[in-house]
Formats: C-alpha cells, structure tokens, sequence
C-alpha cells in the first residue's frame, strides 16, 4: 500500500511539474490577430506620434512557418488603412524600407497592417533601435495622409533585445 501512495504522489509532481512550465510556455505567447490571420508575436511596444492630435503607433513583431513581420495598428479619428510602405530610421542611420504590405484592415476604429521583413532588414534590426517609423494612412479611401512616430518614451525601448530574443 505504501508503495502505491509513492508512486501516486510522484505521478502528481511530475503532472505538477508539467503543468506548471506549459503554463509558463503558454502565458508568454502573444498573438496578432488580422482578417483571418493570427500570428504569434512580440509585445507590442507603443511609439509616440510626433503630431499633437494623432494617436500613437502600436508596432510588434511576429512571425509564421515561413516569414517573418512587422505588425502596426493605431486608432486614427476616421476610417483610414494603411497604404504604401513602412519606413522604419534606425539609431545608427540606416533606413528600412518595408514596401511589402500583406494586409491591411479597419475593425472597431483601429487601422491596422502587417509588412514582410526580409532576413537584410531583420539583420539591421538586431544591430541598431528603432529610432522613428514612417507611415501612410489613407483616409475615408479618398486622401493619402502621412504620420511618423518615434522612440521617445521617458525610457526608450530596447527593439534590438526584444527583436533577437524574438526571432532566435
């Protein structure tokens, strides 16, 4: 009888155990939902826009099986996508030109889009941070309308951090 009470309780632990890290595993997964899309990906880090009346970027990373994103969204005050290429300047100088734009959608008054990285440019984003991101939104599909917002937070964040212990 005691050895069934043994071999009971280390089952519990290593079910325990088990749990526990499939907990952890799961808790630090995040999700990018667009369209029929969803894509696991990075927190998403706020930039600041550098125009009084518009609304801050919202920009994660994300990726699937066989690419690798950039993700952006922001709540402008009329309908608008996302339209063009996403110009991101980094710290060091270097410009990254994201002109593959997957999808761009409009749902419960937030503007959002995902654009391709390519393994050059995901390359330039480990080695130097964000600085500002370019953008272009098209307004009540009639007016094309550019905005930009910066890493400029009281604290700046570490996009090289987030991007290498994301994508390795």
């Amino acid at each position: 009888m005691l050895a069934s009470i043994c071999k009971n309780m280390r089952h519990r632990q290593i079910l325990t155990v088990f749990l526990l890290f499939t907990t952890i595993n799961l808790s630090g997964q995040d999700l990018f939902f667009i369209g029929e899309k969803s894509y696991p990906c990075t927190e998403t880090i706020v930039l600041i826009s550098n125009k009084e009346d518009s609304d801050d970027l919202k920009i994660l990373f994300a990726k699937d099986d066989s690419s690798k994103y950039v993700a952006v969204f922001t709540k402008p005050k009329l309908n608008s996508d996302f339209t063009g290429k996403l110009i991101i300047y980094l710290d060091d100088g270097t410009v990254i030109a994201c002109e593959n734009l997957i999808e761009s959608d409009f749902v419960d008054d937030i503007a959002k889009a995902v654009f391709v990285l390519n393994e050059k440019d995901l390359s330039k984003l480990k080695k130097s941070n964000i600085n500002t991101v370019r953008f272009t939104l098209r307004v009540l599909d009639l007016k094309d309308v550019n905005h930009s917002a910066s890493n400029k937070n009281s604290h700046k964040t570490d996009f090289m951090k987030i991007i290498n212990e994301f994508f390795d």
